[in-house]
């Protein structure tokens, strides 16, 4: 699966390629990790903001998080087409991730699980995300 739109529309076109590693079993984004300290990043910086060393290498992350906040987003500059859901998702690397959030809005819930999931643009030019984190079932 390719991932050539960008995360932002308009935004660097290969951070999306940069920033995402295509599996067998979904897909992983990809932060860095600093060798001096432990600290793991996302997105990939190229300085650690704790110890400010450059020595890092970059590590798949986790695919499932815990919701820590989100909002609806009712008006946007084109093209984006609204409402959608954002938020913050905490990683158990201790990365806290900024995303599209997908499910009823009505049925998220500060706290519950999500899982990182591909999204496949809607057409060649779409200018979507290629992932977003979306609820997990309880079964």
């Amino acid at each position: 699966m390719a991932f050539d739109t960008p995360i932002i529309p308009g935004a660097n076109p290969r951070l999306s390629r940069e920033h995402i590693a295509a599996r067998g079993d979904g897909i992983r984004l990809i932060g860095q990790q600093c060798k001096a300290c432990g600290k793991t990043l996302f997105p990939r910086t190229g300085i650690c903001p704790d110890c400010r060393s450059e020595d890092l290498q970059d590590v798949e992350l986790p695919d499932e998080g815990v919701l820590y906040s989100w909002s609806v987003v009712h008006v946007a500059p084109k093209p984006w087409v609204t409402p959608y859901v954002i938020g913050y998702v905490d990683l158990p690397s201790n990365v806290r991730v900024f995303s599209h959030i997908g499910g009823d809005s009505e049925r998220l819930k500060v706290g519950m699980t999500v899982k990182l999931e591909a999204v496949p643009p809607a057409a060649p030019d779409a200018k979507a995300p290629p992932f977003l984190f979306s609820p997990v079932r309880q079964g």
